[in-house]
């Protein structure tokens, strides 16, 4: 089971987009994936609603619930433990509690059976949800927008994570870099993806396009796969999909 932290400590830089979409095209290819919602705007479940009620992250976190007992249903191969605009309060009684909570994710992930793929959709800001995810997690893929000083703050922010994690005795590799809202009519856009590449290499992956159908689709409910599955950034996320598939899948 691969356990993949979505993040990067900047706002506005797709997370949510890719978590939700990466997470559905993986489970259209028969993959089966849990969705943990980990940031208190709570968008990636307002995107794969599921009945209301019930426990959320924070009920998991404080020890009010137990991790399956939040999983919903959001579709075929689908499936999402949702936040809420409580969640804080989970952050602060992680602090409360000590360095026994950090570790309430990572636990339940480990009796965790019959999926392929957990996939964390963070917040943009650090702190003990964060953490805590993150100390659930194996590896990680970074959304990037392609704007000024975004390999500055790239760099400020895996120093971070390996200082943090570094000390608590925990690695997560990296499985790459998403440059997001690619467009190349723009003659900046395509220099700040060549300094992307300069930099890290190998590591920067297939952009996702600039593409108005994301945000429609968002605003409807739906992943840009039902809302317009021939749109190009439904070919973007298809092909992200990939990148994470055992080889005798990728079909």
């Amino acid at each position: 089971m691969k356990r993949i932290s979505i993040l990067n400590f900047k706002g506005g830089t797709g997370k949510t987009s890719l978590s939700t979409n990466l997470a559905y095209a993986l489970s259209t290819r028969g993959a089966r994936v849990l969705l943990v919602d980990c940031d208190l705007q709570a968008n990636a479940s307002s995107l794969l609603p599921t009945r209301d009620g019930g426990p959320t992250l924070t009920h998991v976190l404080k020890g009010q619930a137990i991790f399956t007992d939040a999983i919903r249903e959001a579709r075929p191969n689908l499936y999402i433990l949702p936040a809420d605009s409580e969640l804080n309060t989970a952050g602060n009684h992680i602090l409360a509690t000590g360095a026994r909570a950090y570790y309430i994710l990572r636990n339940a992930i480990k009796n965790l059976h019959g999926y392929d793929f957990v996939i964390f959709d963070h917040s943009p800001s650090y702190g003990p949800v964060t953490e805590t995810a993150l100390l659930a997690s194996g590896e990680m893929l970074i959304p990037c927008e392609l704007a000024p000083y975004a390999v500055q703050g790239l760099i400020a922010m895996i120093e971070k994570l390996t200082e943090t994690l570094g000390g608590l005795d925990h690695e997560i590799s990296m499985i790459g870099i998403v440059p997001f809202k690619l467009d190349q009519r723009y003659t900046m856009t395509g220099q700040y993806l060549a300094s992307l590449k300069k930099r890290f290499g190998d590591f920067v992956v297939r952009p996702v396009r600039t593409d108005a159908t994301v945000s429609r689709a968002q605003s409807v409910g739906k992943t840009v796969f039902e809302y317009d599955q021939h749109c190009k950034s439904a070919e973007d996320f298809a092909e992200l999909a990939l990148l994470l598939l055992p080889e005798g899948v990728k079909t």
